[in-house]
C-alpha cells in the first residue's frame, strides 16, 4: 500500500458526475494546484462506504476551493450515477476495473465473487503528488473507529483552516 509521505501515482478512469460521463485523469487536477481525496471501495450501496460518502457530502468537502473529492469504485459509470442520485453525491464517481486500486496497492484478490475490486481505503494527495494521509481496511462491512472520515478531517483542516473538520460517520443509518 502506498503510505503517508511517498509520491501517489497518477491514473485516468471513467467516471460520472453530475450524470455526465467523462474520463478523469488524476494529473489535472493536482497540476492545477488542487489537493485530491481518493475514496476507495469496492462496490457502490455498500453501507459502511455509503456512510462514509455521506459524511463527505454533509461537510460539503468536494466543494471547497482547492480540493476535489474521487470516490473510486469497481462499479460501472452508470451504476454509480444511480448511486449519486440516491445519496445526492455531489462527488466524481469513477469505475474502476482494478488498475488504480492495484496502483495504491489496496486491490482485492478476490471480493464477493469478484476479482480484483478496490479494498475500502482513503489517500489524500496535495498538489505536489504526496500522500497526506493513507488508509485502508481489508473489511469491507465492519464500520471503523475512529472512521476514516474522521481521521482525514485532522489532515484536512491543517491544509484548509476553513474547510469544515467537525464531521461524525452514522453507520448505524445505512444499514438496513
Amino acid at each position: 500500500m502506498i503510505r503517508e509521505g511517498q509520491t501517489g501515482p497518477d491514473f485516468a478512469l471513467p467516471g460520472v458526475e453530475g450524470g455526465s460521463p467523462a474520463v478523469y485523469e488524476l494529473f489535472k487536477p493536482i497540476e492545477a494546484g488542487d489537493a485530491v481525496l481518493l475514496w476507495f471501495f469496492p462496490s457502490t450501496f455498500l453501507p459502511t462506504a455509503t456512510a462514509e460518502l455521506c459524511a463527505i457530502r454533509d461537510a460539503g468537502w468536494h466543494g471547497h476551493e482547492g480540493l476535489q473529492v474521487w470516490g473510486v469504485s469497481m462499479d460501472s459509470i452508470y451504476a454509480s450515477a444511480a448511486y449519486a442520485d440516491d445519496y445526492d453525491l455531489p462527488l466524481v464517481l469513477l469505475g474502476d476495473g482494478g488498475s488504480a486500486a492495484e496502483y495504491y496497492g489496496v486491490r482485492y484478490e478476490e471480493w464477493e465473487g469478484h476479482y480484483g475490486p478496490p479494498k475500502r481505503a482513503a489517500f489524500l494527495l496535495n498538489s505536489d503528488w504526496t500522500v497526506e494521509f493513507a488508509w485502508t481496511t481489508n473489511d469491507a462491512f465492519a464500520p471503523s473507529d475512529p472512521s476514516p472520515v474522521e481521521a482525514v478531517a485532522e489532515v484536512l483542516g491543517e491544509m484548509f483552516p476553513n474547510l469544515e473538520t467537525d464531521v461524525a460517520v452514522d453507520y448505524d443509518a445505512y444499514f438496513g
